[in-house]
């Protein structure tokens, strides 16, 4: 979803949530990657169920790309059979 900062079809809740997803997911060696600025108009469009649940949705998001990076899982396939013909 690169394109998320150019397209229309966002709301402004939709639109802090990538940017909080884009910042979790990038690197920041000079810092934290979460902002308290980011976070406080991230709090601005959601209230506290809300936001955790959406911080809850993002740590399920960072869990499962190592598991497809590293394990590389083909639909229909037993786990440990991904590199079998």
């Amino acid at each position: 979803m690169a394109s998320w900062r150019d397209a229309p079809y966002f709301s402004g809740a939709e639109r802090v949530a990538l940017e909080l997803v884009e910042a979790v997911l990038t690197a920041n060696p000079a810092g934290e990657r979460v902002p308290d600025e980011l976070y406080a108009r991230a709090a601005a469009h959601y209230d506290d169920k809300a936001l955790w649940t959406l911080v809850l949705a993002i740590s399920q998001i960072c869990f499962f790309i190592p598991v497809a990076v590293i394990a590389k899982p083909i639909p229909g396939r037993p786990p440990g059979k991904n590199y079998t013909g």
